[in-house]
């Protein structure tokens, strides 16, 4: 008898879980494993690699829902590694946005350093053209475009092992929303300014570009920070740091060997010094004189409390332990984006726990507060769920 009732019970048990998979169909979910595509651009004179990360949470009748209405939920969030970072790295962070966004889609661009022949479109000033070419890639693949972005003048050439669509011929359209951690900051300011109608908004967790100081003085602080995050080795964060050490160590190796294979390839020994050039990006200041973002909806900053290479502390003054008081915003706002205050964008600065390594070790929390603070955070009060990691 005992034998018949259990297996009553296991066969109401199954039928309950047959009957709930539709409901769990329709919720957001993240792939555990993402897969990196790879790409080949020629720019400025020079073959380059190029690599994407299109993470796409969405639920099938959200996808259903963006193909009938021809446009996105919200603005397709393109998240900005920090230096020599590959675009799975961070994945804890960079996923938490995409099932927490109002368009369920992150689109993570590395690219190596541009380094060509025109010295005026080498470093970040090339990568602004290589890399929302490569986002202008990634989304057609899914058969969205960019709303806001200049005609595609043939700049830049992206060469793919995959048939992708014409990007001007895509049925869905959406905006952007730059965010960038550490160099990956600067990155996105750069973006935000230069292509303004297609870009809403701009997210900066412990970011690079407000501190003068140059190379040297920045690579001092990211070994003094570097040795201070080890200590996680000996606790529960040793495979989150492992991880983003991984990455930037393959990121720097290959950037180097790369930039090494042009010099003889192309017989330019200067391609050498695209690594030192990379870093010195990495220490551009970045106040109201330059790369404003007067026509940006949103601006959202959130410091690492524990971070001294990105130093709350030293940017914004005092311990900022009871959070950032209203006078020391006004001050950030005025110094270093005028335009966006006197526009009346809507300006969100926090200071939150974490080290530099904060959107690696704090994915969460800084992946919600940033949504929220950009007024992306999905509404999934009419039925979406939302499926975690």
């Amino acid at each position: 008898m005992w034998y018949i009732k259990t297996m009553k019970i296991l066969g109401l048990a199954l039928l309950a879980l047959m009957a709930s998979a539709p409901a769990c169909a329709g919720e957001r979910s993240v792939e555990t494993r993402p897969r990196t595509c790879v790409l080949r651009v020629i720019y400025n004179g020079e073959s380059l690699r190029a690599w994407y990360l299109l993470i796409d949470a969405r639920s099938p009748a959200e996808r259903e829902k963006d193909a009938k209405t021809g446009a996105l939920g919200g603005p397709v969030i393109v998240f900005f590694q920090g230096h020599a970072q590959r675009p799975s790295d961070a994945y804890a962070f960079s996923s938490e946005l995409a099932l927490g966004c109002r368009s369920g889609i992150v689109v993570v661009p590395v690219s190596d350093t541009p380094y060509g022949a025109d010295e005026r479109l080498r470093g970040d000033r090339g990568k602004e053209a290589v890399l929302m070419a490569v986002v202008r890639t990634a989304l057609a693949s899914r058969g969205i475009g960019v709303r806001g972005l200049p005609p595609d003048d043939g700049e830049v050439r992206v060469l793919s092992e995959e048939a992708v669509p014409d990007p001007a011929a895509c049925a869905v359209s959406a905006r952007l929303v730059a965010v960038g951690w550490s160099h990956g900051g600067i990155l996105a300011r750069r973006i935000a300014h230069a292509y303004p109608a297609a870009v809403a908004g701009l997210g900066q967790v412990c970011p690079a570009g407000y501190e003068p100081g140059g190379p040297l003085s920045l690579t001092g602080r990211f070994a003094l920070e570097s040795v201070r995050i080890s200590k996680l080795f000996a606790g529960g964060g040793a495979g989150d740091a492992l991880m983003s050490a991984w990455g930037f160590t393959k990121g720097v190796a290959g950037d180097f060997a790369r930039s090494v294979a042009g010099a003889v390839v192309h017989r330019h020994p200067a391609k050498i010094l695209r690594v030192g050039r990379d870093i010195r990006d990495c220490s551009l200041y970045c106040d109201g004189g330059n790369f404003g973002v007067g026509r940006i909806e949103r601006v959202a900053v959130i410091f690492g409390a524990e971070d001294t290479c990105m130093s709350p502390q030293r940017i914004l003054g005092g311990t900022c332990a009871s959070g950032v008081e209203q006078e020391t915003a006004q001050r950030f706002w005025e110094r270093y984006y005028p335009e966006a205050l006197s526009a009346g964008a809507a300006l969100s600065l926090e200071v939150l726990p974490g080290t530099h390594l904060a959107p690696v070790t704090h994915s969460r929390l800084y992946a919600e507060r940033l949504l929220r603070n950009l007024g992306e955070k999905a509404d999934f009060s009419e039925g979406e769920g939302e499926e975690r990691l």
